[in-house]
């Protein structure tokens, strides 16, 4: 890949007029140059159209129209991409800082690399800090374990997604679980992870989901296992619990500030 590697960034929105403005400025306020910026609403009636036009000039394809799902916005905004690497932040998340798309780009230099990924925070409205995450270097046996990284601390070579196919728009909202399975456990990426906060989460949004909600995904997770072809490891679902309840109590530790002090 070359030196000045183009980073697609997609959005997907549906009536997001409360919390839009951060995402999109996150995104125009990168360091880094070469960005190809989608933006994908789902045909939003609430005011967020308006937020998102004083923004059309730092993004270069706007769709707008009904979709069926947030999986199926992503995929439109996947195969509209023309840079070399995919990236996403929904709205309502921000990228953590000015530089990330800089430090994900300078990751893709390396030929070696097919995909990254980083840590994340969960912030409330205030921008303190309630969850983290810190993610291990990348190991399929953590995938056994339960481990996923953040979905937006994740970016890969667009030409996967021609390879391997796109999201599942069938599996509720673990469409992105399954992905990552059959993209970073059942197929051979040359992995990378960046020891950087790459994403924050909007406590509340799109990004995160309470605690039941989760356990009633957990008969899905496995079940993207038994579509792939393999059975669920027996120690999957435990694992995925414990380790959500390990960066609740990191949180908890960072909003005392005694950890990832910024």
């Amino acid at each position: 890949m070359n030196d000045n590697p183009k980073i697609s960034i997609i959005t997907i929105a549906y009536n997001n007029a409360s919390d839009i403005e951060p995402t999109l400025k996150s995104v125009s306020g990168q360091t880094y140059e070469n960005i190809e910026y989608i933006v994908v609403d789902g045909a939003s009636t609430d005011g967020t159209l308006a937020i998102i036009d004083r923004y059309r000039d730092s993004i270069n394809v706007f769709i707008s129209e009904p979709d069926e799902g947030m999986y199926d916005a992503i995929n439109k905004g996947i195969k509209r991409a023309t840079g070399d690497v995919v990236g996403l932040i929904h709205a309502g998340d921000r990228l953590h800082d000015s530089r990330v798309i800089e430090t994900v780009s300078s990751a893709f230099r390396d030929g070696n690399v097919d995909a990254i990924y980083g840590y994340s925070r969960l912030v409330d409205s205030h921008n303190r800090c309630r969850t983290v995450n810190i993610s291990p270097s990348f190991s399929k046996l953590w995938i056994r374990l339960g481990w996923m990284p953040s979905h937006q601390s994740i970016y890969v070579r667009r030409s996967f997604f021609e390879q391997r196919g796109y999201y599942r728009n069938d599996l509720g909202g673990s469409g992105d679980y399954e992905w990552f399975l059959r993209f970073f456990f059942f197929n051979t990426l040359r992995v990378k992870r960046l020891r950087a906060f790459l994403i924050r989460f909007s406590l509340g949004g799109r990004s995160t989901r309470s605690l039941l909600v989760k356990l009633s995904s957990q008969k899905v997770h496995r079940q993207c296992w038994i579509d792939n072809g393999a059975s669920p490891p027996p120690l999957l679902v435990p694992c995925k619990l414990l380790r959500g309840a390990f960066q609740r109590s990191i949180g908890l530790l960072c909003q005392s500030n005694l950890i990832f002090r910024e």
